[in-house]
């Protein structure tokens, strides 16, 4: 999939594009700087010109409602939504704090073996995540 922004770019005179974190079918997530609080942060776009249907778009957007009111320590916390739209190309961004670390596919990737301690402590995070967002009302159901 092509790239829709090159590090170095500003997105709404605000986010600067420093490299890729990942890519989906209809979207980019970018390591982001903030310009106006000078930190760095997770822009995840969503390109109209990728989605095949507006389902993908009730679902991004209803990812960031969600997000706007999560409060739990291991959820990078939701920071902004927005749209762009320009002659060629329409945008829609998701902004979160910036997770820390590496991200287990890239530890695997490398060679790390965990220990089983390492993956009862990682169980124990994800399931106390989990917890979380089912205990709301409703409850959150992750369909990553």
């Amino acid at each position: 999939m092509e790239l829709l922004h090159q590090p170095g770019e500003i997105i709404a005179q605000r986010y600067q594009i420093v490299s890729i974190l990942g890519q989906g079918g209809v979207g980019t997530t970018y390591e982001s700087v903030d310009l106006h609080a000078l930190k760095r942060v997770a822009l995840k776009e969503l390109s109209l010109q990728r989605i095949t249907d507006w389902k993908a778009l009730e679902l991004f957007e209803r990812e960031a409602r969600v997000l706007s009111h999560l409060n739990h320590p291991a959820i990078p916390r939701y920071l902004d939504y927005f749209q762009v739209d320009t002659p060629s190309h329409q945008g829609f961004y998701l902004v979160q704090e910036l997770a820390s670390g590496r991200s287990l596919y890239s530890l695997v990737q490398d060679g790390w073996h965990a220990t089983e301690t390492e993956v009862r402590h990682i169980a124990a995070q994800i399931l106390d995540v989990l917890n979380y967002l089912h205990s709301l009302t409703p409850p959150v159901i992750h369909r990553d």
